[in-house]
């Protein structure tokens, strides 16, 4: 089995710094990143700090082909990212979306037809950014795998081993795709709740009111997972409950500091790709539409 020795990741931001640091240490001359040249510019003058300590990453040679790559972008910027990464994916390449949303897999598979696309998802303290300083408490797992896995195969098996090396948490669920509706679920009652509010998750933890309109949320979300037959879905409203209480009160969702920054938001992924779904099925979800009204209004 050939080992990942090549990772590029292209996605700088909070997600993808918090991974770069690590596998930068473990992969001194195998770690690259992707960027356009504006972005090299800055990055070759400022470089990026993570909890107060400067990174230089370098860069990823044309046309080389990598053993794995990782989409950590916005999801707005995805088919910018599938153009800037095709040139280093061959037959053999593991790719990881880090994107939240539940889609980000399929945009992908039907832009390459190269490389083993593994589904993934990053679930962790969220990350706190000014400028090309961000700070994070190193609170996180990475989930990933096949749609099914209750045997491995050697894509994950080759990812374990890497991440294992490079001390990066993960976990690999048996349903991937329950995984990832469960991640989904949470970002649909955290992150647009707290945006709506523009509150830390503290907010959400003390103030009845702004529980109550997550759970709305939330509950129709898990009502259209349920019309689809994703295992599990009755029980993924207790459990994001679960993870909003356990998390920093002070800390911000990624969608309030793109509301505060006056940066797009990805309500499109989560409400937008919702009220899509329901459309179909013939599902009500009104929190859910007028969250993406007020949100896509900004």
């Amino acid at each position: 089995m050939k080992e990942i020795q090549h990772v590029t990741l292209i996605g700088l931001g909070a997600v993808g710094t918090v991974l770069a640091a690590r596998l930068q240490q473990s992969l001194p001359d195998g770690f690259t990143v992707i960027a356009d040249e504006e972005r090299q510019q800055k990055l070759r003058r400022d470089g990026i700090c993570l909890n107060g300590k400067r990174y230089d990453f370098a860069f990823t040679p044309l046309d080389t082909v990598q053993d794995m790559v990782l989409i950590a972008t916005k999801a707005t910027a995805l088919d910018e990212a599938i153009r800037a990464v095709a040139p280093h994916v061959g037959p053999d390449t593991v790719i990881l979306s880090l994107l939240n949303g539940i889609d980000s897999e399929q945009t992908i598979a039907r832009r390459l037809k190269r490389g083993h696309l593994l589904y993934s998802y990053f679930l962790g303290h969220p990350s706190m950014r000014e400028g090309n300083n961000i700070s994070h408490d190193g609170q996180f797992c990475i989930y990933f795998g096949e749609a099914d896995n209750r045997q491995h195969s050697e894509a994950v098996t080759r990812v374990v081993r890497l991440f294992e090396q490079a001390g990066i948490p993960y976990e690999i669920p048996q349903d991937m795709i329950s995984a990832l509706w469960q991640k989904f679920i949470i970002n649909i009652g955290c992150n647009q709740t707290t945006a709506l509010l523009r509150r830390p998750y503290g907010h959400l933890q003390q103030n009845e009111a702004a529980m109550t309109l997550a759970l709305r949320m939330m509950e129709e979300a898990a009502d259209v997972a349920r019309e689809l037959q994703i295992a599990e879905a009755d029980q993924m409203v207790v459990r994001a409950v679960e993870v909003i209480r356990s998390m920093n009160p002070e800390g911000k969702s990624s969608m309030q500091q793109d509301v505060e920054a006056g940066r797009p938001t990805e309500i499109d992924i989560f409400a937008g790709t919702l009220c899509r779904i329901a459309d179909e099925l013939g599902c009500a979800v009104p929190w859910n539409r007028a969250a993406l009204q007020i949100l896509s209004a900004l």
